[in-house]
C-alpha cells in the first residue's frame, strides 16, 4: 500500500496499514512496531506492567491482554469517565518510555475533552452508568427474539419479503449489540456474532482504532476499503473514483459474508484458539434446518438473511455520520489545538431524526458525537449528557452541534469518494 502522509500534525503513518487482510490483530502488531511500548502497557510518556491487573479489571480481561505492547493513552482517558483508574494507575507504573508517543492528540485538563468529562459525572451522577440500561437490554433481547422468529418464517415460507424482513432485524440486532462491546464484558456483546462478523474483532478495529482515530490514516474503517472505496481527499484516477461509486453497494451486500470469512481465516492462522462467540454464527442456520425442507434449504436463506443484513448494516454504517465534503477527512486543513475531543467533533455530525428517537438511536448508530465522545456509556444515558456537551462547546466558542440528515450524509459519501480538494473542516 502506498504511503499516505497525515494533514495532522505529528501523526506518523501507521505500520498497522500494511496488513495485507486489514486485521485487527494486524493493526494491533502495527502498533507494537510504533507505540515503543516495550512490550508493556503504554499511557503517555510511562509505561506500566497491567499483567497482574488483568484479571482484576472491571472491563474484563480481553481490553489489558489485547493491547498489550501498545500504547493505550487514548483508550484509557477515553473509557475512563472518573478520576479512580488514574489513582490506582501508579501501582503499575515501571519507568517511563525511551521514545516519544507516535500519536499526537492530547487530553490536557483545561482542554476541550477534560473540562467535558468533568461536567460528565455530574450529569451521570444519578445512573449506573458502568453498566447498561434496562430499557436497552429489552430493546437488544427483543430485537434478537425478532429476528430468530422472522428467520424461521423466511426459511419455512422461502418468502423473497420475509428475508428482506428478518435481514433487517438482523443488522438492527447487530448494531443494537455493537453498543455493549464498548463496555465491560457482558453476553450481549455475542449478538453482533449472529452477523458472522466477529465482536473481538470489532472491538479492535472499531473500539479501539475507529472511535479513537477517527477518519485518520489511522482508521482502519477508512483504509480497510482502499483501495476500491477511498473517502481521504487525495488525487485520484478518474476510473477509480467511478469504480469506487460503482462497487459500494456490492461491497455492502458482501460485508457480512467477507468479515466471516476473514473471521475464521484469523482463528486458524493467526488467533488459533475458538472461543465461545466463534461458535455464535451456526446458531442461526442451525435454528433454521427445524424449519427448512432440507439443511441445504436452510443454508440458502441463511444466506439470503446475511446478504440482506449485510446491506442494511453496511448502509447504515458507511452513512451513519463520518462521510460527507463538510466533515473533516485526514488530508484536510486542520486545526493547531490537537485536543482528543476536537478531533472528534471535526470528524463526526448528528442527524436529524435519528438522535431523536431512543429506537433508532440503538439501531442506526445515533447520538454519534456524543457516543464517540462517550463510547462506554449506554445509549439510552446519552441524552442526560446533551446540556454538559453544549455548556463546553459554549465554553471553548465551537460551532455546532449541527446535524445533516440521513439522505444528505449518503449522498456526501458518494460525494466524498470522488473529492481530492483539501478544506478546512473544523467547528471553530
Amino acid at each position: 500500500m502506498q504511503k499516505v502522509k497525515s494533514s495532522i500534525p505529528g501523526l506518523g503513518y501507521p505500520s498497522g496499514r500494511n496488513d495485507p487482510i486489514k486485521s485487527g490483530q494486524g493493526f494491533l502488531e502495527g502498533r507494537k512496531i510504533d507505540d515503543g511500548a516495550e512490550g508493556l502497557w503504554r499511557i503517555k510518556d510511562g509505561l506500566y506492567d497491567l499483567t497482574e491487573w488483568e484479571k482484576f479489571h472491571p472491563g474484563g480481561s480481553e481490553w489489558i491482554n489485547l493491547t498489550k505492547g501498545t500504547d493505550i493513552t487514548e483508550a484509557f482517558e477515553v473509557h475512563h469517565l472518573t478520576e479512580k483508574p488514574q489513582r490506582i494507575l501508579s501501582r503499575f507504573y515501571i519507568r517511563d518510555a525511551n521514545s516519544s508517543r507516535s500519536i499526537p492528540f492530547t487530553f490536557d485538563d483545561n482542554g476541550f475533552y477534560k473540562k467535558f468529562k468533568k461536567r460528565i459525572q455530574i450529569a451521570l451522577k444519578d445512573v449506573d452508568f458502568q453498566n447498561p440500561s434496562k430499557s436497552s437490554n429489552l430493546k437488544t433481547d427483543s430485537l434478537l427474539i425478532i429476528t430468530l422468529i422472522s428467520s424461521m418464517i423466511a426459511a419455512s415460507t422461502n418468502f423473497w419479503l420475509a428475508f428482506v424482513i428478518s435481514g433487517i432485524f438482523l443488522a438492527w440486532t447487530t448494531i443494537a449489540a455493537h453498543n455493549y462491546m464498548h463496555m465491560k464484558h457482558h453476553f450481549r456483546m455475542y449478538y453482533f456474532d449472529l452477523s458472522l462478523m466477529s465482536s473481538k474483532e470489532w472491538r479492535i478495529t472499531h473500539a479501539l482504532c475507529h472511535h479513537l482515530y477517527p477518519n485518520t490514516i489511522w482508521d482502519q474503517e477508512i483504509y480497510a476499503f482502499e483501495p476500491l472505496v477511498n473517502w481521504l481527499p487525495r488525487q485520484k484516477p478518474i476510473l477509480r473514483r467511478i469504480l469506487g461509486i460503482i462497487l459500494t453497494p456490492l461491497l455492502t451486500i458482501m460485508g457480512f459474508l467477507k468479515e466471516g470469512i476473514k473471521r475464521y481465516y484469523l482463528i486458524f492462522t493467526v488467533w488459533k484458539q475458538l472461543e465461545f462467540r466463534d461458535l455464535v454464527p451456526f446458531f442461526l442456520p442451525l435454528l433454521l434446518c427445524t424449519v427448512a425442507p432440507n439443511p441445504l434449504s436452510a443454508f440458502k436463506s441463511w444466506m439470503m438473511i446475511i446478504f440482506c443484513g449485510s446491506f442494511v448494516f453496511f448502509c447504515i454504517g458507511i452513512n451513519a455520520a463520518h462521510h460527507h465534503p463538510d466533515i473533516f477527512h485526514d488530508g484536510d486543513i486542520y486545526r493547531k489545538d490537537l485536543d482528543w475531543g476536537l478531533l472528534t467533533l471535526d470528524t463526526v455530525r448528528g442527524r436529524d431524526i435519528i438522535d431523536d428517537s431512543p429506537f433508532l438511536t440503538l439501531t442506526h448508530f445515533g447520538a454519534h458525537i456524543l457516543h464517540h465522545l462517550l463510547p462506554t456509556v449506554d445509549h439510552a444515558y446519552l441524552p442526560l449528557c446533551e446540556n454538559a456537551f453544549y455548556e463546553t462547546c459554549q465554553e471553548f466558542n465551537i460551532n455546532g452541534p449541527d446535524k445533516l440528515n440521513s439522505l444528505e450524509l449518503m449522498k456526501g459519501q458518494f460525494l466524498q469518494q470522488i473529492r481530492s480538494n483539501k478544506v478546512n473542516n473544523s467547528r471553530m
